[in-house]
């Protein structure tokens, strides 16, 4: 299409490239309101125009339906809100029809914001942190002190006053309070056992011993402390998060849902409208309790003092090597999958494992597994492990995860560096005074306790991974950089693997050497990488 010098003019400033190429048109849309991106990604089904061409049309009709034309419009100079209502208005109309009325949600999807979370807790945090269609980029509590007392108290804990409140309080002052207190004498003791040595850069040196300390003193934090975090979402996925938090029992997780659908609906007007509170939702966090309670399995037996994670293998495909040699292959044959599994079954252990070496002999250090190792069924997986290191474990969203209810009940870890600091006993201490708090708050607020659960308690749960993602999983939780509790759960898992399927498991790297140097090595690592850039800066 041949464009007069307003429509080029006014097109350069929402796209990348004015006129394509005959092959392999591909442009950048910018500048542009998020709801009428979606609209404009929408139209391609309903019409043989390009984007550029559907946006002059869309422009075009919007300013008649106003009595006015094109040239109308003043050519944008970085304000852009006359053309951006217009365009609005019509996109709005159309998003309704189709996105709200028809329900044709892949239209919400084509519509995305980015949001910046702050001074919330870290338990409706983890809530939200759950979904897999989303991006989160949070504060860490490895990189990051909590050097200030900003923990969220809950309304109705706080209504209820007495006897309970005064548990909720000493919760959070004691743990805090001993956190401050481990965050220094950590770093001491290590700067004493582990002293600078020959060739080692001390700004590497100290950011390994900080990130160390403070891996052990966040066992006292509780998911009552405010983090704050980065979340890019699409229309669809947030109002379904918008719906789930205004459906929920705690005051906090509503007041979450309200802010970020009202903040949301600045950049998507339209495509919220069914985030509500949700009726059936509602009723799953009443009744599945009661079910649980009438059969006897809400409870467990409580376990104090110190106690040891461990991670089970549940469930896994029977038929794994043969079929993800098959999965391998399938997209290069010509055979249904079952004869495809026949035939490799019927191979000798080392054409096996000769076929596989073949496969993955050329695989750099970056490289993930191909994708056919995703075709088996799942690893299943339940480990017991600290709510801490479950924030990280918890990032693997593209697996299954189910998490159990916080409680103190399974006992609490106790980092070793605690015992070699001569913190134990006054750790163990305020765990004890803590879990039986908790435990008091939680026969009247079940939910709300969870907030004075320190990290360090145990907690159960369950993990599905395709192989490809277990993969995954091991390689990077089992660097030596990485916490010590999470290196735990990956180690494990890898074991079972190894147990279940020695001949891909042969092909799992992980990492077993020396967890200090191995993250000390790291550092070195990004200390290099930061002077060799600041190098060639200096050199240019």
């Amino acid at each position: 299409m041949a464009y007069t010098d307003f429509e080029r003019r006014l097109l350069q400033t929402y796209f990348s490239v004015v006129d394509g190429s005959e092959h392999a048109d591909v442009y950048l849309v910018r500048n542009l309101p998020a709801e009428v991106a979606a609209t404009l990604n929408g139209v391609y089904s309903r019409s043989s125009k390009s984007m550029r061409d559907q946006f002059l049309d869309r422009l075009k009709q919007g300013l008649a339906a106003q009595g006015r034309k094109l040239e109308d419009l003043r050519l944008p100079d970085g304000k852009v809100d006359e053309l951006s209502a217009v365009m609005a208005d019509k996109s709005g109309k159309f998003l309704k029809t189709y996105a709200i009325d028809h329900g044709h949600n892949s239209l919400r999807e084509g519509s995305v914001v980015h949001l910046a979370v702050e001074r919330v807790s870290q338990l409706v945090t983890r809530f939200i942190q759950r979904e897999r269609r989303c991006s989160f980029e949070e504060s860490s509590t490895r990189y990051i002190p909590f050097t200030a007392e900003t923990h969220y108290r809950d309304p109705d804990v706080v209504a209820a006053g007495g006897d309970v409140l005064a548990d909720y309080e000493a919760v959070l002052a004691e743990t805090f309070t001993l956190y401050t207190k481990a965050t220094e004498v950590l770093l001491t003791h290590l700067r004493r056992v582990r002293p600078l040595a020959a060739g080692e850069q001390e700004s590497a040196w100290l950011r390994t011993l900080k990130a160390e300390a403070f891996d052990a003193a966040r066992y006292l934090l509780t998911p009552a402390i405010y983090t704050k975090w980065g979340m890019v979402a699409d229309a669809r996925t947030l109002s379904d998060i918008v719906t789930e938090l205004l459906s929920h029992p705690l005051a906090e997780f509503r007041l979450v849902g309200e802010r970020l659908k009202a903040e949301a609906e600045k950049a998507l007007p339209t495509l919220l409208k069914h985030a509500r509170p949700n009726a059936f939702l509602q009723h799953q966090h009443e009744l599945l309790p009661t079910i649980a309670a009438e059969l006897g399995i809400a409870g467990s037996d409580v376990r104090t003092g110190p106690a040891e994670g461990r991670t089970e293998l549940l469930r896994y495909d029977r038929e794994l090597d043969d079929r993800l040699l098959a999965s391998l292959l399938y997209e290069s044959s010509r055979l249904p999958f079952d004869a495809l599994v026949d035939r490799v079954r019927a191979l000798a252990a080392d054409e096996r494992q000769a076929l596989l070496d073949r496969v993955m002999a050329r695989r750099g250090s970056h490289d993930a597994w191909p994708q056919g190792l995703e075709g088996a069924d799942p690893f299943e997986f339940e480990t017991v492990l600290d709510f801490g290191a479950y924030r990280d474990v918890g990032r693997h969203r593209k697996g299954f995860q189910q998490q159990q209810r916080l409680t103190t009940a399974h006992g609490f870890a106790v980092p070793p560096l605690m015992r070699d600091a001569d913190l134990a006993d006054e750790y163990t201490a305020v765990m004890n005074r803590a879990a039986v708090r908790q435990q008091r708050i939680a026969e009247r607020f079940p939910h709300a306790s969870a907030y004075v659960t320190p990290f360090g308690f145990l907690q159960r749960v369950r993990l599905q991974f395709d192989p490809r993602q277990v993969d995954y999983f091991v390689e990077l939780r089992s660097g030596p950089e990485g916490h010590f509790s999470y290196r735990r759960v990956a180690i494990e898992m890898f074991e079972h693997v190894r147990r279940v399927s020695p001949l891909f498991a042969r092909f799992i790297r992980a990492r077993l050497g020396d967890a200090f140097l191995g993250r000390l090595d790291s550092e070195m690592t990004a200390e290099e990488r930061r002077q060799r850039r600041m190098e060639a800066a200096g050199d240019a």
